[in-house]
Order: structure tokens, then C-alpha cells, then sequence
């Protein structure tokens, strides 16, 4: 029986995914950047003429039967080459600069040339193969998951390939797909032998086809958003009727304004959410329609392309903490937010600031983090000056 020493533990999935990470989306890089360079007929002819000139790469037996045609296991195919045989081509016989620090040291984080992201992968490599430890801590899986999709994505818009979408499909995926099988399969079973299960959802799914046929999409999305969200703007009308409106609100109802979406960051209690909905009231002023919504889904369920909205949503990607789920969906919505389906609507998240800076420090790159579409409230510009505080102690005093 095996001792708990050598349980699955998320130290050990963070390990196991940094290595398909390197072992996939990583070395098929490489092999692209290699392909672009010296593509695979003209190799042998380039290493030839290195040998000649002295500056032959320095490969091991194995490596060199994979890349020389009078031994037995060439084939001219680059897939046939692992991470540290590309590294070695691609160092010495591609004519590309060396890193600002040079080869084999870390890059400058300021350098973003082609061979400083092939060094930041070679080095992540070694960090990983040379370790002792099949362990990777929650911090030092951040810290080289982001190092590595920083480099793909650097490397994908220098050779217009496509990997980091690869490195985010795997930042998700699931580590044991035969226990996922197995557990789909059990579900299948309980269904197919509960014949009154079977029989509820063939009634359920006719009187979903009935209900389509007698009411249009349009109608239905009208209806609940009134049902569900009439109480809930008229707490808000409540709540700031006692809103004051500081020095910085002009210009941070123009940024509103002008952008598509909008992220109110700050400690608890600063106003994130009375500023958010103060502002979708009195975008209602201006015609348009105030959507509050408790997930993020919810803006493609109750998009509109005939009326400008404003969408509100509190603490978008977790409370207390970042939650990988809230900021994996929202990422999954952000082509409705950036480019809506009505052209002059708007959505304000608010995001408490100890989880906006964890979504910062996030591998995974989100777009609620811009900097032009965040409005910080304890920035310089936006902070309480003298006024502010007299008209505040005024009103509530």
C-alpha cells in the first residue's frame, strides 16, 4: 500500500502541469522558431558549414544521430527533437543576438527580443529537470507559469503562432482525464436506470419547446431582468441618495464614459460599489437600462442589441480571496465585454484591492487589469482632498 508521502497533492499537479506546459506548447515552439529560421532541408547544409567555420554546436552522441544524415536515426524532422537540442540549434547556428545578459543567464525583465524569451523557457526547463523535488509550491507554480505564457505569447507575436492559448488550456485541464471518464460514465449509468429521471427530463425538455414556441427570446430576457432586478435598483436609489460626489468624479465619469468597462478597485469600505452604482443610476438618466447581475455569465444571457445597458457586478472574481473559477469565467466573457453586442453599453466590475492585486500575480492574464479601464479610489488623483472631507463631514455630520 502506498504511504501518504506519495499522495497527489496540488504541489505535485503544479509540477506535473509545468511539465506538459515545457514537454508541449514550449517545445512546439521552438520547433516553429527553428522552422522559420532554418527550415528543415537546409539543416544539414547549415550545421556542415558551422563545422567548417569552427562554430559547430556542441551536441551529444544521441543528439547528433538526430540531426546528421549519415547516422541512423536522422529523418530531417524537427518533431523528432526535444527542448534542449532546439535550444542548442537555435543558440548557435540561427544567427540570433544573444540576451541583453547573454546566453544561459536570466534575461533582463525589460528584454523582450526573441532570444531572451528562448532563454527564459531554457531556463524554467532547468529549473524543473535539475530538481530534486517532484513538488511545486502554489507561489513558485505562479511565478514560472506566468515567466513561461510571458515568453509564448512574446514568441507568438514574432512568428504569428498561436501557443498561448495552449499555455491557458492547460492551466485548466484536467490532470487525470480516466477518473473524469469514469466518474461521466457512473453518472450515465444512474440515468439510463432511473426510469422517472428519464421521464422528467423528456417532459421537462417538451415543456421548454412549448414555452420557446409562445414566447420570443427578446420578451423573455425583457421579463426577468424587470422581475429580478426592480428591488434591487430601488435599494441602490436608497443607498445614494446620501452618495457625494467628489473633485475626481467628472473624470471618472468620463473614463466611464469612453470605455466599454470599467474595474472600481479598493479596500473595504472606500465606496467601490456605491461609486459603481451611482453612476449606473445616472447613466439611467441618460436612457440607459441598469442590469445588476450576481455572475458574469449573465451578460451574454441578458445582452440587448437594440438598447444601450450598463451591467454591475460586485467583487467579480472573489471576495475574500481571488477565485480561480470567477476569473476563469470572466475570461471566458471577454469578448461580450470588450466589444458588446450593442456598441454604447458598458459593464462596471468592482474588485476589492488585496484580490486585484493576487489577480496581478495571476499566471493566467486577464483583461480586467488594464490600467486605461481601472480606476484605483486611493490613487493620488482620485483620493479625498480637504473639500472632499468638509463636504462629506457637511452631509453626514
Amino acid at each position: 500500500m502506498a504511504t501518504c508521502a506519495y499522495l497527489s497533492t496540488e504541489e505535485t499537479t503544479n509540477a506535473s502541469r509545468v511539465c506538459r506546459l515545457l514537454l508541449g506548447p514550449c517545445t512546439d515552439e521552438f520547433r516553429d522558431v527553428l522552422r522559420n529560421k532554418v527550415p528543415p532541408s537546409t539543416l544539414t547544409h547549415t550545421l556542415q558549414q558551422s563545422i567548417r567555420t569552427g562554430n559547430s554546436p556542441r551536441l551529444l552522441p544521441n543528439q547528433r544521430d538526430l540531426v546528421l544524415p549519415n547516422c541512423g536515426q536522422y529523418t530531417g524532422n524537427y518533431d523528432d527533437m526535444d527542448i534542449s537540442l532546439l535550444y542548442t540549434i537555435l543558440r548557435n547556428i540561427c544567427s540570433l543576438p544573444p540576451p541583453s545578459r547573454g546566453w544561459g543567464k536570466n534575461p533582463d525583465p525589460s528584454d523582450r527580443f526573441v532570444s531572451a524569451n528562448i532563454e527564459r523557457i531554457h531556463l524554467a526547463r532547468n529549473q524543473c529537470g535539475h530538481s530534486s523535488s517532484s513538488l511545486l509550491s502554489n507561489s513558485e507554480f505562479s511565478s514560472i507559469w506566468k515567466t513561461l505564457r510571458l515568453a509564448i505569447k512574446n514568441l507568438d507575436n514574432a512568428f504569428i503562432t498561436d501557443y498561448a492559448k495552449d499555455v491557458d488550456f492547460l492551466l485548466y485541464e484536467t490532470m487525470d482525464p480516466i477518473w473524469d471518464l469514469h466518474y461521466q460514465e457512473e453518472l450515465r449509468k444512474q440515468f439510463e436506470n432511473d426510469r422517472k429521471t428519464r421521464e422528467m427530463l423528456v417532459e421537462l425538455e417538451r415543456t421548454v419547446e412549448d414555452n420557446t414556441m409562445r414566447i420570443s427570446k427578446t420578451e423573455d430576457k425583457v421579463q426577468e431582468i424587470s422581475v429580478q432586478h426592480k428591488d434591487k435598483l430601488k435599494e441602490w436609489k436608497v443607498e445614494c441618495s446620501m452618495y457625494q460626489e467628489t473633485h475626481s468624479f467628472p473624470s471618472m465619469m468620463e473614463k466611464v464614459k469612453t470605455k466599454h468597462f470599467v474595474t472600481f478597485v479598493g479596500v473595504s469600505g472606500s465606496g467601490k460599489s456605491a461609486t459603481a452604482h451611482y453612476i449606473a443610476l445616472k447613466l439611467a438618466e441618460e436612457g440607459y437600462q441598469v442590469v445588476p447581475i450576481k455572475h458574469i455569465k449573465q451578460i451574454e444571457e441578458y445582452s440587448d442589441s437594440k438598447n444601450p445597458q450598463v451591467f454591475v457586478i460586485d467583487d467579480v472574481v472573489g471576495l475574500l480571496g481571488l477565485e480561480k473559477a470567477k476569473l476563469y469565467f470572466l475570461t471566458e466573457c471577454q469578448q461580450f465585454i470588450e466589444n458588446p453586442c450593442m456598441d454604447k453599453s458598458i459593464t462596471l466590475m468592482t474588485c476589492r484591492e488585496n484580490v486585484f492585486n493576487e489577480a496581478l500575480m495571476n499566471p493566467y492574464e486577464s483583461f480586467f487589469t488594464k490600467e486605461e479601464n481601472v480606476i484605483k479610489l486611493h490613487d493620488t488623483e482620485n483620493a479625498l482632498d480637504e473639500n472632499d472631507k468638509k463636504l462629506l463631514f457637511k452631509k453626514y455630520g
